[in-house]
Parts: C-alpha cells; sequence; structure tokens
C-alpha cells in the first residue's frame, strides 16, 4: 500500500505541473495576440479613404469589330465541338417529329370541332 499512495503523490505532483504548464504557455499566447494586435495599426479615416487613381484611359476594351470577330472565332470553337446527327438520323428524328406533332394537331381539331359543335347547339336555342 506505500507504494499506491508514492505512486498517486508523484502523479498528482506531475498533474499540477502539467497544468501549470498548460496554463503558462496560454497565458504567453494570450500575450502574443495582444502583441500582434498592438502591432496593427488602427484603422483611421485616412487609411478607409485612400483616393483612387485617376486614369484617364476607359476600360480598356478593344473596338467593336476586335470584340465581334473574338465572338464569331468563340463560335465557331463551340460549334466544332458539337456532334452532329447523320443524316439517316435526323430524318429518322424529323419524322418522328413530324408525326408528333400530326398527332396533337389531329386532337386539337378533334377537340376544337367538339366544342365548336357543343357552342352552336347551346346558341342556336
Amino acid at each position: 500500500m506505500a507504494t499506491t499512495k508514492k505512486t498517486k503523490n508523484a502523479s498528482s505532483k506531475k498533474g499540477k505541473e502539467n497544468t501549470q504548464e498548460q496554463a503558462q504557455k496560454t497565458g504567453d499566447k494570450a500575450a502574443n495576440l495582444v502583441k500582434e494586435e498592438k502591432k496593427t495599426p488602427q484603422s483611421t479615416a485616412k487609411n478607409e479613404k485612400k483616393p483612387q487613381k485617376k486614369s484617364n484611359e476607359k476600360n480598356k476594351q478593344p473596338n467593336i469589330f476586335q470584340r465581334m470577330v473574338g465572338f464569331l472565332k468563340g463560335v465557331h470553337h463551340e460549334l466544332r465541338k458539337v456532334t452532329w446527327l447523320t443524316r439517316d438520323e435526323l430524318l429518322k428524328q424529323t419524322g418522328v417529329v413530324a408525326g408528333i406533332v400530326g398527332i396533337f394537331t389531329l386532337l386539337v381539331w378533334v377537340v376544337d370541332s367538339g366544342l365548336g359543335a357543343l357552342a352552336a347547339l347551346f346558341i342556336n336555342r
């Protein structure tokens, strides 16, 4: 039992030393932060309102023709990336679109004729 008490006393002394070291490190960090804050200049009216450099030149943009040429070059570059349909794929998909448009046209014509006949029936009474 004597060794247990010695171990407890030794560990408690180490714990106190560690706590003191941590407190000292924390104090040092706080002191360093305070020193850094003192080093940074306080913002004043002079610092906040610095005069902007006056430039006689407007925003340097190329003239309209150079911008148009640049735009067309960009369009050409993007169109080269496009995956174009083959002739057969184009004809098939055009046929599908024309068929769907025809079906909906027929459907709208039938509904319109039915509603027109119904309206004529109520008007002629």
